[in-house]
């Protein structure tokens, strides 16, 4: 059985807004070690409502919590 590829990189959240104004939590990497992530951006949609205040403590907490992000290659045939 082929072993599993597991790609990391330190990350951190921060807020940013959205064009229509609302705020949103995003994963910066510190590295370019995940190669499938370089062209894309990871984020998170808050709750309607959530002020920018509220998502910047949600965003100190993941930082406060989380290391780094990691990508792991399927084997052909899983789902």
């Amino acid at each position: 059985m082929p072993e599993t590829k597991t790609q990391r990189s330190n990350c951190r959240f921060v807020v940013q807004r959205t064009p229509d104004g609302k705020p949103v939590v995003i994963i910066e990497l510190y590295q370019d070690t995940i190669p499938n992530l370089n062209r894309v951006s990871i984020g998170f949609d808050l709750l309607g409502g959530t002020k920018e205040e509220q998502a910047k403590k949600v965003a100190d907490l993941l930082n406060e919590h989380i290391l780094d992000v990691f990508v792991t290659e399927k084997e052909k045939g899983e789902t």
